[in-house]
C-alpha cells in the first residue's frame, strides 16, 4: 500500500512538471511575439493557433487535471480567450473527461490504501453513501463544492461509483459553477463593466446557494428529530 501511495505521488509530480513545462513553452512563445501582456495581445496569441487553440486547451486542462486549485482558474481563462459560448462548452466538456484522470489515479492506485485509512473513521460512512448513491452522491459533490474540485475527483475514484455514471453526475453537476466561471473570465477585460459585476454575483450565488441549501436542511432534519 506504502507503494501504491509512493507511486501515485510521482504520477501527480509528472503531470504538474509537464503542465509546469507546457506553461513555460507558452510563455516564451508569448513574449517572443509580444512586447506586455494584455486581453489585446493574448487574443491574437490564442488566435495565432486556429482550430488547435482548443486542443492546447484541453491539454492543459488535462495536465492540471491531479493539481489542486487550478481547474476554477481554467475555467475562468476559457472564458477570457474563447468567449461565453465556446468557453463554456470547452470549459464543461474538459472538465468532464480529464476529471477522468485524478479519478483513475485515485481507484487503480491507491483505492485500497485509501480504504484501509478510512476504516473506522466518520469519513467511512461517507464513502458508504458514495457506494450506495452513485449518481446523487457525486452530483451533490459537484453542486456543494466543499472540497476542491481535484479531491472530489480522487474521493469519488475511491467509490464504487461506475464510470459512465460518474461522467455524467460530473458533466450536470458541475456545470452551473463552469458557466459562472466562464462568464466572469469573459467580463474580465472590463472589470467596471456590469457583465463583471453580474458574473461576479452569478459566481457567488451559485457556489453559497448549494452550501446554505444543504446547511438549511441538516439544521431542518435536526429540528423534526428532536420533535
Amino acid at each position: 500500500m506504502e507503494g501504491m501511495n509512493r507511486r501515485s505521488n510521482w504520477v501527480m509530480l509528472g503531470f504538474a512538471l509537464a503542465f509546469a513545462a507546457v506553461l513555460g513553452l507558452a510563455a516564451q512563445a508569448y513574449f517572443s511575439r509580444y512586447a506586455e501582456l494584455s486581453s489585446a495581445n493574448l487574443e491574437l496569441f490564442i488566435r495565432g493557433f486556429g482550430a488547435q487553440a482548443a486542443a492546447v486547451y484541453f491539454l492543459a486542462y488535462l495536465l492540471s487535471s491531479p493539481i489542486p486549485f487550478l481547474a476554477p482558474v481554467l475555467a475562468a481563462t476559457g472564458g477570457l480567450l474563447f468567449g461565453p459560448v465556446w468557453g463554456t462548452l470547452l470549459a464543461v466538456l474538459s472538465a468532464t473527461a480529464t476529471s477522468l484522470v485524478p479519478f483513475l489515479i485515485s481507484r487503480r492506485l491507491g483505492r485500497a490504501w485509501v480504504q484501509a485509512k478510512l476504516r473506522g473513521s466518520r469519513l467511512e460512512d461517507m464513502l458508504q453513501r458514495a457506494n450506495h448513491g452513485g449518481f446523487g452522491f457525486v452530483l451533490l459533490l459537484r453542486l456543494v463544492p466543499l472540497m476542491p474540485w481535484e479531491l472530489q475527483n480522487y474521493v469519488a475514484g475511491v467509490s464504487a461509483v461506475p464510470v459512465p455514471i460518474y461522467l455524467l453526475a460530473t458533466l450536470l453537476g458541475s456545470a452551473p459553477l463552469s458557466i459562472a466561471l466562464v462568464l466572469l473570465g469573459a467580463a474580465a477585460k472590463d472589470p467596471a463593466s456590469w457583465q463583471f459585476l453580474a458574473a461576479l454575483a452569478l459566481t457567488a450565488v451559485v457556489l453559497l446557494a448549494p452550501i446554505l441549501t444543504v446547511v438549511y436542511q441538516n439544521r431542518r432534519g435536526k429540528g423534526v428529530k428532536a420533535q
